[in-house]
């Protein structure tokens, strides 16, 4: 099947709970292949996983590929592994980085989350002072920091993708005053970032007391399925007008990229597709259908992306190769990673019923 053609039969549960089962055998694989270090990606063209000792910003992904494993088998060997992922992500609580939120979101909040360990919740709350302690009040939000990518204007840079993720982690203990710097968060993220039409630019930077974006709103697609993630954890802390925001960039990412394979950027029709980012939609949509009037369409919805990308060329035996990175300088090109298996993953199993979408 072509990766940007509508599947015609609607997804099957068998289907979906082969796929699961087949993330999970491949989660053991990836561990033998990677011993003790953090897995990060590997391309299509090789066995070789790229790794790093210490998780870079895609380790908390790993950690939380293991607490949905856990979670879902409930054996103790998994829920182990979890925990020895996270207690490995510990040295990263001081980085200068917002993907902090990534890393402790998926590597430790959701263990306190889904299984309420008590391991998981003091890492997690301990990443949370740590984030609170960096917001800045000038900026009225968290910058992007100099680390990880964010370079020597990275205390003036906001990115998009961490939104979700510290949304989360400020409503872990429900305390108003984290929840009022989500808001601020989430409100200072829509003035950098929200463009016209549901349209989000990935990050933006303050300027001589102006935000300036950093990216064409709505081309990347990566970009706009993480704001609306984040717009979806937004509208169900703080409602209006943010259910109304998160409806938007819904249907803007329909509109202009329909029910199949996205590229990964629309300016660039003929560059690589981005598989994670459909995935990524697809628990967003399954979000947004959590207490809906009308339920049946996103869910509908994120069933014929889910089927897209199981049925393509991209999935194959628990293998996810679908997450379009920047594997140099210039080039960009479809990897497994931990980050697209993670959200496949968790995007399937919101449709099994095995987890709340909105919790992810």
């Amino acid at each position: 099947m072509n990766a940007f053609e509508v599947p015609d039969q609607p997804l099957e549960t068998a289907e979906v709970r082969r796929a699961i089962q087949a993330i999970f055998t491949r989660l053991e694989q990836i561990d033998a292949a990677c011993g003790q270090g953090f897995p990060l990606y590997r391309t299509g063209d090789s066995e070789a996983w790229k790794v790093s000792a210490s998780g870079s910003w895609l380790g908390g992904f790993w950690a939380g590929l293991w607490w949905l494993r856990a979670h879902c088998t409930g054996r103790r060997a998994d829920l182990q592994q979890a925990l020895c992922i996270a207690e490995r992500l510990r040295d990263k609580l001081d980085s200068d980085t917002h993907h902090r939120s990534l890393i402790f979101w998926y590597g430790a909040g959701l263990g306190a989350r889904l299984l309420a360990n008590p391991q998981a919740e003091e890492l997690a709350e301990q990443a949370v002072q740590r984030l609170a302690r960096a917001f800045d009040p000038v900026l009225g939000c968290i910058p992007l920091g100099r680390e990880m990518g964010g370079g020597e204007h990275g205390d003036s840079r906001l990115s998009i993708d961490p939104l979700a993720a510290t949304l989360q982690l400020f409503t872990l203990n429900a305390e108003p005053r984290l929840l009022g710097l989500g808001r601020q968060q989430l409100q200072t993220s829509f003035r950098a970032c929200a463009g016209a039409d549901g349209t989000w630019s990935s990050h933006a930077r303050f300027d001589q007391g102006q935000w300036q974006v950093g990216d064409a709103p709505g081309n990347w697609s990566r970009g706009q399925a993480w704001a609306m993630l984040g717009l979806g954890t937004g509208a169900r802390l703080y409602g209006a007008p943010f259910s109304s925001d998160a409806e938007r960039a819904s249907q803007y990412w329909l509109h202009s990229r329909g029910l199949s394979v996205p590229a990964n950027r629309l300016d660039q029709p003929q560059g690589p597709s981005d598989p994670c980012a459909a995935a990524m939609a697809a628990l967003a949509l399954q979000g947004q259908a959590v207490g809906a009037v009308e339920s049946a369409l996103p869910r509908q919805q994120a069933g014929q992306l889910l089927a897209a990308i199981m049925r393509g060329a991209d999935f194959e035996d628990g293998r996810f190769i679908g997450h379009c990175y920047r594997t140099t300088a210039t080039v960009e090109q479809k990897v497994e990673s931990v980050c697209g298996s993670f959200f496949l993953l968790a995007a399937l199993l919101a449709w099994t019923g095995e987890i709340d979408p909105r919790w992810i």
